[in-house]
């Protein structure tokens, strides 16, 4: 087993050796977005590359650092439609176009095809970049070249287990509450300062949370890295199993 599996750890030896072991890509990507004063804006982006990392430690293959990337809504605002500012766009976070992302994330695996990889997991933390990823498999039938790919993400990936914990706890709510919270705890707990959510309605800061009930937003207070860790285990689990058997066939 290499030391590492993240790509920019790797001597080029070191590189090929895990490559010809097993040709898996994985890649994470998502935007700089608030999600609430509780919660640091790499929320998206991490959490979707920390099931990576936990996925390729049980498969294989190599992790692609970080994609900071993703347009804002569904199904992604154009350039145009951005810089019109017709839309609330929830400062700091920061958002790129949806032709530009198409691009970037196409133009990524094509070059991972053309490396040789066999397979690739692009995993998107962030709603609409799994949106698009998803959006491309369809279209291109989940291959690139010679390349299988998969397109989803902690949707895709725990939309089920989601829904089991919300017939437990129905206050788990959605963007930057309670379960997501549990994620960012397990990816790194010092991101999250729970308290910081009681002000969320009477700050000055623009938050997508602030429509959110009054017992959701307290909610958050119970968030905990055990339930994000079940969570992200499990999504993580699930990936690698799937890269492993897109690997074999």
């Amino acid at each position: 087993m290499p030391k590492t599996h993240r790509w920019e750890d790797l001597l080029p030896e070191e590189f090929y050796e895990e490559f010809e072991r097993k040709p898996i890509a994985y890649w994470a990507c998502g935007a700089m977005e608030e999600h609430g004063l509780h919660n640091a804006l790499g929320t998206d982006p991490y959490t979707g590359y920390e099931i990576g990392l936990r996925a390729v430690r049980i498969s294989g293959g190599i992790l692609f650092p970080v994609v900071p990337f993703a347009p804002a809504y569904f199904p992604g605002l154009s350039r145009d439609e951005l810089w019109a500012k017709t839309r609330e766009l929830f400062p700091p976070s920061l958002w790129t176009s949806r032709e530009l992302c198409l691009r970037v994330y196409t133009e990524l695996m094509e070059s991972m095809a053309d490396l040789g990889f066999k397979v690739c997991m692009a995993i998107g933390g962030h709603a609409p970049a799994e949106g698009l990823l998803r959006e491309l498999e369809k279209k291109l039938g989940g291959r690139i070249g010679n390349m299988k790919f998969w397109g989803g993400g902690t949707l895709r990936a725990m939309r089920d287990l989601v829904a089991e914990e919300a017939k437990k706890d129905p206050l788990i709510g959605s963007h930057g509450m309670m379960w997501e919270t549990s994620l960012v705890m397990a990816v790194r707990k010092d991101w999250v300062e729970v308290e910081r959510a009681a002000r969320i309605k009477s700050s000055p800061l623009p938050s997508q949370l602030r429509p959110g009930s009054d017992e959701a937003i307290a909610h958050i207070a119970k968030a905990n890295p055990e339930l994000g860790n079940r969570l992200i285990n499990a999504a993580a689990e699930r990936i690698a199993k799937l890269a492993e058997e897109m690997l074999r066939t």
